[in-house]
């Protein structure tokens, strides 16, 4: 089989396994702050208020020191059981669902967030293993795209367990809220024990499938890949780990480069966790129970539909997929982000309400145009950060790729600690900083890592002409 068409079927089974592991992830965040908060009103003692929040948070604090020793994990275990261990995490997260108390919940959460760094480690790892620098680009974005239909799978499952309400929320005996209370929050959307353990029973069975997906990787890395298959003998500490961390983190190009990695982790907390919410916590929202379905199959096939455009356009246009990319997707994320702001109630980030909003009313369409922008922004944003954490260092590519994970991670819990005290407008402006910050300096980096690239190829060309011409020299001579 020849190189290219292998690293291309290794690119395919990553991207289905990858896909099975997030169909629940990516669709659940969307509702699972509502779901808890159902859970917290019948049950108050169970779990807290704004648990979905907190318990992203504390998955995010988990994977952000997790990422700093994700390489070392990577070298002791390799790419493949890595990814194993990574699903197995995710897997537990879900059937913690069976039955919901703060206990199992955290410590399920703070599972999830050691897995997202093995596996993150790991995709990275395996990518480069089994990519040359002329398929890189078409191997990353294949992954992330067949990976997006999760949530495509995701909003179908959720169709299929949804049930819309029949009548007034169980209210346990120790409820303490008043009658009034229990009344107005009845007019917001509520999720029952039975949907929750459906849905993410189905979950589960997907994120089963996936570890079973990644057990069967193909192994062996191709001829020419952009990463040496790290064998035992060449297997460092994990002191001397932390220390190359370190270094590769102080990198000049790590730091001028880290804004753009952080854009990844402000606009998807945004996409992901915050506006979804506000669909169930707006009043004339919350009577579609189905949105939320709707929201995900419309964001998961935005994110393939994007993935194709890149994916032809990179093959006929050099470096499409780094700053061009970038850039179209953060015209994408701002046309979304300003539609929401728009047409948002300010505080429906973490309270049910029926406020005014800045200038139209929200409505299924609107959602369903945001979900659409939003999901061809983030195909772009992934894409264009996946390529250059793997070329800015390319020696160091396993520690690039969990550094790009570090500081996404830093701002995204940041972030969802302080959801409860965000609104809309707030969430508006860190982002537009952020993308314009992050534009600045990822085209200094992309052009800097465009002329080394350059050298080296005419640095091997030079060399490769020269062989010739000395052997020539040799032959004459005798």
């Amino acid at each position: 089989m020849r190189e290219s068409l292998y690293g291309l079927l290794c690119a395919l089974m990553l991207g289905i396994a990858q896909m099975c592991m997030y169909t629940g992830f990516d669709s659940s965040s969307f509702v699972v702050e509502p779901i808890l908060h159902s859970v917290s009103n019948r049950a108050p003692g169970t779990i807290d208020t704004h648990a979905g929040y907190y318990g992203s948070a504390v998955c995010l604090v988990a994977y952000m020191f997790a990422n700093l020793v994700a390489p070392w994990a990577l070298g002791l275990l390799g790419s493949k059981l890595s990814l194993v261990l990574a699903s197995s995490c995710l897997t537990l997260y879900f059937i913690s669902f069976m039955y919901v108390h703060f206990i199992p919940y955290y410590l399920a959460s703070a599972l999830m967030g050691v897995g997202f760094a093995l596996y993150y480690a790991g995709n990275g790892a395996y990518l480069t293993e089994h990519s040359s620098r002329d398929t890189i680009e078409r191997n990353t974005t294949l992954v992330w795209t067949l990976g997006s239909f999760c949530m495509i799978i995701g909003g179908v499952v959720m169709l299929f367990t949804i049930k819309p309400p029949t009548g007034p929320p169980e209210i346990s005996e120790n409820k303490t809220a008043s009658i009034n209370e229990t009344i107005q929050q009845w007019d917001f959307r509520q999720f029952s024990d039975s949907e929750i353990r459906l849905m993410y029973g189905a979950f589960a069975g997907a994120a089963l499938l996936s570890n079973f997906l990644f057990a069967f990787l193909p192994k062996s890395a191709v001829a020419n890949s952009l990463a040496k298959v790290n064998r035992r003998k060449h297997r460092i500490g994990l002191g001397e780990q932390l220390v190359k961390m370190g270094r590769t983190l102080a990198d000049h190009r790590m730091v001028q480069i880290a804004p753009a990695f952080c854009l990844v982790g402000t606009t998807t907390t945004f996409w992901i966790c915050v506006y979804p919410t506000t669909m169930t916590f707006t009043k004339k929202l919350s009577e579609h129970v189905y949105l939320p379905a709707y929201y995900s199959i419309v964001l998961g096939s935005a994110e393939i539909i994007m993935g194709c455009i890149i994916m032809v356009l990179s093959k006929r246009i050099r470096n499409f997929a780094q700053m061009p990319t970038l850039v179209i997707g953060a015209i994408l994320y701002m046309t979304g982000a300003l539609l929401a702001l728009l047409s948002t109630p300010a505080w429906s980030t973490n309270t049910p309400n029926d406020d005014r909003t800045l200038w139209f009313e929200p409505s299924v369409e609107i959602v369903l145009l945001i979900a659409l922008l939003f999901g061809l922004a983030d195909n772009c944003f992934n894409t264009s950060r996946g390529v250059i954490a793997a070329l800015v260092i390319p020696d160091q590519s396993a520690q690039v790729f969990s550094i790009a994970k570090f500081y996404q991670t830093v701002i995204a819990c940041i972030l969802t600690f302080l959801a409860s005290w965000l609104s809309v407008p707030a969430y508006f402006v860190l982002i537009t900083i952020n993308i314009v910050i992050g534009l600045i300096l990822f085209g200094r980096v992309a052009a800097k890592t465009h002329k080394n690239e350059q050298k080296i190829t005419e640095a091997t060309n030079g060399e490769a002409e020269a062989i010739p011409e000395k052997k020539i020299i040799h032959d004459m001579d005798h």
